[in-house]
């Protein structure tokens, strides 16, 4: 899998990790867009597509059209947020988040198999 990044929020993170994270959700040849957005910008979208007026950590939007699968959406600040909460560093947090949006993007929904799969990929990008 290609992720293509828009970084406009300016977000460190790790591309070794990122691309090896890609790889272990799937293989095959698809390319995914990957935006890191403003918290702003989060809220809105959640509101539109989910009809939840707050910021999300991740939302993820499946295309399927030819190589391209779809698109994963990160908020950098809710993520920093969660980070703290969950004692873990933003970078971790991230590579969960990304995680988390191409199982979605791969047809997984949320349950106990996505959640063990999530993290069994985290761990062994960390």
């Amino acid at each position: 899998m290609d992720l293509v990044i828009n970084n406009s929020e300016r977000v460190r993170y790790d591309k070794k990790k990122f691309a090896k994270i890609a790889d272990m959700v799937s293989r095959k040849k698809h390319i995914v867009s990957l935006s890191f957005v403003s918290k702003a910008e989060m809220k809105k979208l959640n509101r539109r597509y989910r009809g939840k007026n707050k910021p999300t950590d991740v939302l993820s939007f499946n295309l399927n059209e030819g190589r391209l699968l779809g698109d994963v959406l990160i908020c950098p600040d809710v993520a920093r947020a969660n980070a703290k909460e969950y004692g873990t560093t933003i970078g971790a947090e991230l590579a969960r988040l990304l995680a988390h949006g191409l199982l979605h993007l791969t047809g997984y929904d949320h349950g106990k198999k996505m959640f063990d799969l999530q993290e069994k990929i985290t761990e062994a990008c960390a």
